[in-house]
């Protein structure tokens, strides 16, 4: 009866939370999201989480940064195998899925990734595997980042710009994921997860010594299946779902002062096409703001077109890092990161997003070559090859008073891109195969050499002070066929485009850490970050091909610690960020628009097609706020909350539909797109025994985040969003069983939505708005032996 109680009593306080989700996410944030939320096995001497954001081991409390960090229990127990799981779990970070599958598009404390490469680093065992963009049709930041992990230990998510240690997509901060080492003792483990939609996971995990005390190796194995959460009208395809499976391993050797790491994993995924559908905008007034929430969503609209099994996103990843330290004594350490990183990829997508496929009119040889009246047809198809080299070399010096680091660092990218991409004037022409389609090549090639330095000294007791310095020179080469397959003709496939720029940065960091106590810190931080510019590779014309570096210097005050012997964990940080030169999409409509073809684009083939330009000036205003609290034992509560006001504050830009083309504007004042002023997170955990050998627990979970933009011309506002996740379970010393509901609530406001334009004349001044996540329930099973 007891044990039953404890159950109820728990549910009952979790829903009665749940059922106010608005207020209730006002007051609660999410466990994982601080340190102490989580401590079962990557401990500091104090207790706290061990991180290693500054390329060597401290505790979270005692970095002068501001970090969100996860360890191996909450991973497994949460499901978070991915950076959208993880963003899931952070407020102030945003990791957007776009028109594709393979359109990510990862922001952090307001610096909002609007098209191009990614302003957060996504790091693997010390090296940067963030993808690219060639701002072709697909957009976002590149569709090669692997975004499933296997067998991890810790997930830092770091903020504010960390180019001096992460490099060069650390712009707005890095996603740190650390995977285990292989152990001198010999176990394993096995995770399991069945639910709703064909969710079908299963992983697994056996280590071990291969030679005493001196090599030890690990083995590990996932599959995982997700069927969607829609399926298409027209021939039951899933839309939105994954299948997912791969394989790695790992050999630690230790001798004497050395100790190295190698890693090989290899993951093959295959996602299906998103669920979606463009709807025209209703307020096509110049000023006229268009909402898109849970109640203007519309479930019925959802599918594609069903002449042809689309492909989706397809991707085989396969990754190598040596990591090399050695101990030469008296504080001084050797250290060698080496990486490589391989990604093939498909995208293959229906463009213009019609679910009835019924061939209507005649084929046109001119005017709007890739529409009738009705009907508009089109495949998005491209096959992406990435290559990327990385070496990085640390001398450092740990004793006493003083650290010193020294290194420098070298990578080489290669991508390439094959576009199939074709047009039609008739559904009666489209195939899903790639017959007569003479692809047209895209390239971009990136040389990076940077060396960077850190030096910190304990001025006093409690006051230390750390200056830190980071150079980049970066080569970037890129050179394009800039086409269109189009109506009856192959477009053009000779290279017409090559161009080469190089970006030099200085990027300084300086912070000063004052000790309140043993657990408690303030300090203050300011720091320059930069990304580098790139090119236009579209049908724009030459001025309009190259586009800027972006910089951004962001000034920190923050506190965080542990008070009443770890009872209470704080994090708290206020931050203004002066953002320069912000490379921001717009559009430009060519020879088959209506409203074209635009002196920035002449002779440009398509309705419309995007391209970059630099927006003189933006800024973040920004606060943010972590607690954990344990004041009952077996009863943890958390709240983490973050304030971010984003705006443009210099950009003129032409305007888009409904304006005359050409015509531009001041859009200073703007917010930045897809960035919400507020978001928090939270939850409720309780844990009693039920028997001598295993607890019980029921954890609330719930995350709310406010309206946000969804272009910079701050016509369409999707609404806020409110999510709440449900875990009831029972843990032994090396097992877990629990239950799972996420979104509790089905809460169904759609997490994106972009312009589309008039590919399709069905459609007029559309908006693709990508549907959302629905509720999901399942169970998830846990051993390790």
């Amino acid at each position: 009866m007891h044990k039953f109680g404890f159950f109820v009593g728990a549910a009952s306080i979790a829903l009665v939370t749940g059922f106010a989700p608005s207020s209730a996410a006002a007051q609660v944030a999410d466990t994982t999201a601080t340190d102490s939320a989580v401590s079962d096995e990557v401990e500091a001497q104090d207790g706290g989480i061990v991180v290693t954001a500054r390329r060597r081991e401290e505790s979270i409390v005692d970095v002068p940064i501001a970090i969100s960090a996860f360890t191996s229990q909450t991973i497994a127990d949460r499901g978070l195998n991915s950076v959208n799981a993880v963003a899931q779990q952070t407020p102030g970070l945003q990791f957007d899925r776009g028109a594709t599958a393979g359109d990510i598009r990862p922001s952090l404390r307001g610096i909002a990734l609007i098209e191009g490469r990614s302003n957060v680093a996504i790091i693997v065992d010390g090296i940067d595997v963030t993808g690219v963009s060639l701002n072709t049709t697909i957009g976002g930041g590149g569709s090669q980042t692997s975004t499933t992990l296997m067998d991890l230990e810790r997930i830092e998510v770091v903020k504010g710009p960390q180019t001096v240690y992460f490099g060069r997509s650390a712009f707005a901060g890095a996603i740190q994921f650390v995977t285990k080492d292989p152990s001198f003792n010999l176990g394993g483990s096995i995770q399991a997860a069945l639910g709703d939609f064909d969710r079908r996971e299963l992983s697994a995990t056996i280590t071990g010594p291969i030679v005493d005390d001196t090599v030890a190796a690990k083995l590990t194995a996932t599959y995982r299946n997700f069927g969607g959460f829609y399926t298409n009208p027209g021939n039951g395809m899933g839309l939105g779902g994954s299948e997912i499976w791969g394989v790695g391993g790992s050999v630690l050797v230790r001798s004497g002062g050395f100790k190295g790491k190698f890693s090989l994993s290899y993951l093959d995924e295959h996602s299906s096409p998103i669920g979606a559908y463009v709807i025209p905008r209703p307020n096509v007034t110049q000023f006229g703001v268009n909402k898109i929430t849970a109640d203007t969503f519309n479930e019925a609209l959802v599918g594609i077109s069903s002449n042809i099994d689309y492909a989706g996103n397809m991707a085989e990843t396969l990754r190598g890092v040596a990591n090399l330290s050695y101990d030469a004594g008296n504080g001084w350490t050797i250290d060698s990161i080496t990486g490589i990183n391989k990604v093939t990829s498909t995208d293959q997508y229906d463009f213009d997003t019609k679910t009835p496929n019924t061939p209507s009119g005649t084929a046109l040889a001119g005017g709007l070559l890739n529409c009738l009246p009705g009907v508009c047809v089109g495949i998005g198809d491209f096959d992406g090859d990435l290559q990327q080299i990385s070496e990085e070399l640390r001398l450092s010096y740990d004793a006493g008073s003083m650290r010193f680091l020294l290194g420098g660092y070298y990578f080489d990218e290669a991508f390439k891109q094959l576009d199939y991409t074709r047009f039609v004037g008739s559904q009666a022409f489209v195939t899903g195969t790639r017959s007569g389609i003479t692809p047209r090549l895209s390239t971009l090639d990136t040389k990076t050499y940077a060396g960077f330095g850190s030096i910190e000294a304990d001025v006093t007791d409690a006051l230390t002070l750390t200056g830190e310095l980071r150079f980049n020179h970066e080569i970037i080469k890129a050179s394009a066929a800039t086409g269109f397959n189009i109506l009856f003709q192959n477009g053009s496939t000779a290279i017409t485009f090559r161009g080469q720029e190089t970006f030099n940065s200085w990027l300084p960091r300086f912070s000063l850490k004052y000790k309140l106590s043993t657990e408690a810190n303030l300090y203050a931080s300011v720091a320059k970050g930069s990304k580098p510019g790139g090119f236009n590779v579209g049908q724009v014309i030459d001025s309009l091909r190259p586009f800027g570096q972006e910089s951004v210097w962001t000034y920190e005050l923050g506190a965080k610690g542990r008070l009443f012997d770890g009872a209470l964990t704080f994090d708290a940080s206020l931050y203004y960020s002066d953002w320069r030169d912000v490379q921001v999409t717009t559009i430009c409509y060519g020879t088959a628009s209506p409203f074209g073809p635009e002196a920035a684009c002449p002779t440009a083939t398509a309705v419309s097609l995007n391209y970059i330009v630099n927006a003189d000036k933006a800024r973040v205003k920004g606060a943010e706020l972590g607690l954990v609290a344990k004041p009952l034992e077996g009863l943890t509560l958390t709240g983490n909350y973050a304030y971010a006001d984003s705006k443009f504050v210099d950009f003129v830009a032409r305007d888009v539909y409904p304006s005359p083309a050409g015509v531009t504007r001041q859009f200073g004042g703007n917010r930045m797109p897809l960035i919400p002023m507020h978001s928090l997170s939270g939850s409720i955990r309780v844990e009693e025994p039920v028997s001598e050998t295993a607890t019980g627990f029921v954890e609330f979970l719930a995350r709310h985040r406010t309206s946000r933009y969804a272009r910079f011309d701050n016509r369409v506002l999707i609404g806020a969003k409110t999510v709440a996740d449900l875990q009831i379970g029972v843990k032994g010393e090396s097992w877990t069983a629990l239950f799972f509901v996420d979104n509790l609530f089905n809460d169904k406001t759609p997490e994106f939505t972009r312009y589309y334009g008039n590919f399709n004349p069905s459609t007029p001044n559309g908006e693709f708005i990508a549907a959302p996540a629905k509720r999901a329930l399942g169970v998830r099973l846990s051993k390790s032996f």
